[in-house]
């Protein structure tokens, strides 16, 4: 109880800075939805793991939001590790800021490949690691990055020592879909084919400092500064680059 309430506490968090900040609603409408829904098949059923605040709901319309704790605006309470639908039955599951925080990445990958329709797409959005972003993601950021542990053999944590709502370890996309990672994480899940990995993000969301309650970069100077950081990203992609937009499929 403890946990959920420290996780419907962070989310209403988001949720006052996501109203209060134009400039961070923009960066993520523009460059964060645009390139999840970009890469989502056009029919079918879509799922969302992960939706905290649900601000990708209003981008999506049928989407079906879930998440661990019950907040109003999801459709209902979902384990991403046990997803409750049926095998085959999904064309899109989409995570934004997701992999990264669960405790057992290959369950919910072997789960995504089960609930996944053939031709149905896992649209990740994450952090990433490169030379720059490691130093922002383990010095700047709330969050471990931690590029020693082995995403493979990660297992739940015993009752009683369970990780907090918002923990997580940002590293953990890069170690499963990083270079020379993509073979050994998809081993055991021989369905799912790797589509493309898509390092991006520096310069807007830096500056607007994310779900902190102030922000570096007003937003009349957001267009400049995005047409600046997309002219000038494969200048920066592998040395600097935050995030990366991860999309895997499942053969027939």
């Amino acid at each position: 109880m403890a946990n959920d309430d420290e996780a419907r506490r962070i989310t209403a968090e988001h949720r006052r800075v996501w109203l209060r900040k134009s400039v961070l609603r923009r960066i993520y409408r523009d460059e964060f939805f645009a390139r999840l829904l970009a890469c989502c098949r056009k029919n079918g059923v879509s799922v969302e793991v992960g939706a905290g605040p649900g601000f990708f709901a209003e981008m999506l319309p049928g989407l079906i939001s879930t998440d661990v704790v019950w907040s109003p605006w999801l459709s209902c309470v979902a384990d991403a590790r046990r997803l409750p639908f049926r095998s085959a039955s999904v064309t899109n599951l989409v995570g934004l800021d997701v992999l990264h925080h669960v405790d057992e990445p290959m369950r919910f990958l072997a789960d995504a490949e089960r609930v996944l329709a053939a031709a149905g797409r896992l649209v990740l959005l994450e952090p990433w690691i490169t030379p720059f972003s490691f130093f922002v993601w383990r010095y700047l950021h709330q969050e471990r990055c931690d590029l020693e542990v082995r995403p493979l053999e990660m297992q739940r944590s015993a009752p009683g020592s369970e990780k907090r709502a918002f923990d997580g370890n940002s590293a953990l996309p890069y170690l499963l879909f990083g270079p020379g990672n993509v073979a050994r994480s998809l081993a055991s899940l021989p369905r799912l084919q790797l589509v493309r990995v898509e390092p991006f993000c520096l310069f807007a969301y830096l500056l607007s400092l994310g779900f902190k309650r102030f922000s570096l970069l007003p937003e009349r100077l957001y267009p400049a500064v995005a047409r600046l950081e997309r002219s000038t990203l494969p200048l920066w992609r592998d040395v600097a680059a935050l995030r990366a937009l991860i999309v895997l499929e499942r053969s027939g």
